[in-house]
């Protein structure tokens, strides 16, 4: 079944979210798309489009595997200037052409004038090459202080990532170096590297965010804050796990338009590679987090990143209802927003009819969140986060995810599920605060 909130496709596999960009009153994501079938492969850019964050439109494929060479992840931009010479406004692709021998990996151009309905590839393809297999997932944005285009790239299976700029989108010059530095884990992917502001105060920092695919804490998206000069990022703290669950991976964001705190948005891909391909055929496979606004929020060990639901989402649902869960079971919708306290101890219990059960519980401010499914065991896991505060504890609940946001933003945990069914049974104790999905126009 698919989710109710969530952006899932309605056939075939998805991934990484793509070339986040806003133009003219709308929000595209691209993503990682096997337009044949629910297995990984033939990837290309798969496309929707929203007014609000909140509400997607899935659109025709963007960026099509051709001549041997799939479409990996990448972002998007908006040459006001036409510094690339496609047209003023056009909506610029960069992305990792990779050949399906898994020999050679480079960075491509797209373009599109037609607000990304449709997109040609540069006929001067590649744009930057290094002549590696292993080279991919350019992050670009323009930089205002310098006047010109900044990349993050990774060299994956070397754990670093290296730093490019351009006045043109076309030639690339390499300026810096992001070293492994005691990262957890191998195999870098998805770099992010964004300005973010303090709460509380006037100033900004730079969050560099990078996924890592086997070895590291949480969902393997790890984060240092520092500043960045136009040239080198200089980190201010240690890495630093984004999301504590098992599936929140490859989240890459809009870094415009921003809020009126300033805060850009991103979004995740809820999935694993290491237990995707475990789940059973049903026509369609990945979906995306909720959009999460971004700031940073002073600590101990210098700033925290602090992730906030995207507002509009919360207008999908009605008004709160109180249910109170003692010894017995409550029936409680698929598709729901539940508020329980974080200064006291509590657990909670979804399960179905085919065993498969998911488990909440806050206890000397440790939340922990046990999956377990008998029909797909590779799915069984335990996830725990350390609460850095006492706040409202928040879990998003949707066929096929839960996402729980506590802490004010600064403590998330992302996991996938497969209970089946529209009504789940609730335990626990005291009381919940419950808002059901609202119908939708």
């Amino acid at each position: 079944m698919h989710p109710r909130y969530h952006y899932a496709p309605a056939a075939n596999w998805l991934s990484d979210p793509n070339g986040l960009v806003w133009q003219d009153g709308e929000w595209h994501m691209f993503y990682q798309y096997n337009p044949f079938g629910e297995e990984w492969g033939h990837m290309s850019w798969g496309h929707a489009v929203s007014p609000d964050l909140a509400t997607w439109q899935e659109l025709p494929v963007a960026l099509a595997e051709e001549d041997q060479t799939m479409i990996f992840s990448g972002s998007a931009v908006i040459d006001h200037a036409n510094s690339a010479g496609f047209g003023a406004d056009a909506m610029v692709a960069i992305y990792t052409g990779a050949r399906t021998d898994r020999l050679h990996q480079f960075q491509c151009l797209a373009a599109s004038t037609d607000h990304g309905r449709t997109f040609a590839k540069f006929a001067g393809n590649p744009v930057l090459d290094r002549k590696m297999a292993d080279f991919r997932d350019p992050s670009v944005f323009w930089h205002e202080p310098t006047r010109r285009w900044i990349m993050v790239v990774v060299l994956s299976d070397e754990n670093r990532a290296l730093l490019y700029s351009s006045p043109d989108l076309k030639s690339w010059s390499e300026m810096s170096e992001i070293p492994r530095d005691g990262a957890p884990g191998h195999l870098w992917e998805c770099p992010f590297l964004v300005e973010l502001p303090i709460e509380g105060s006037q100033e900004t920092r730079w969050l560099f965010k990078v996924d890592v695919l086997s070895g590291a804490p949480g969902s393997g998206a790890l984060y240092r804050v520092g500043t960045f000069d136009g040239v080198r990022f200089m980190p201010e703290t240690g890495w630093q796990v984004a999301d504590h669950g098992d599936e929140f991976y490859a989240a890459i964001g809009w870094t415009e338009p921003r809020d009126r705190m300033d805060r850009p948005t991103w979004i995740g891909w809820m999935g694993n590679h290491a237990v995707q391909k475990h789940l059973p055929p049903q026509g369609w496979r990945g979906a995306m987090s909720l959009p999460r606004r971004l700031s940073l929020r002073p600590d101990s060990g210098g700033f925290r990143l602090v992730q906030t639901v995207e507002p509009s989402c919360r207008t999908l649902f009605a008004n709160a209802e109180t249910i109170t869960a003692d010894e017995g079971c409550q029936p409680l919708a698929s598709a729901a927003l539940l508020g329980l306290p974080g200064n006291s101890e509590w657990s909670l219990a979804l399960s179905d009819d085919a065993g498969r059960r998911l488990a909440c519980t806050l206890a000397q401010g440790t939340l922990t969140v046990e999956r377990t499914d008998p029909v797909t065991p590779q799915l069984d896991k335990r996830c725990a986060m350390r609460l850095t505060e006492d706040a409202p504890v928040e879990i998003w609940l949707d066929t096929g995810s839960i996402e729980v946001i506590a802490g004010r933003g600064a403590d998330c945990l992302t996991l996938q599920h497969r209970l089946a069914g529209e009504a789940w049974a609730l335990r626990g104790k005291g009381e919940v605060a419950v808002r059901y999905l609202a119908a939708r126009a």
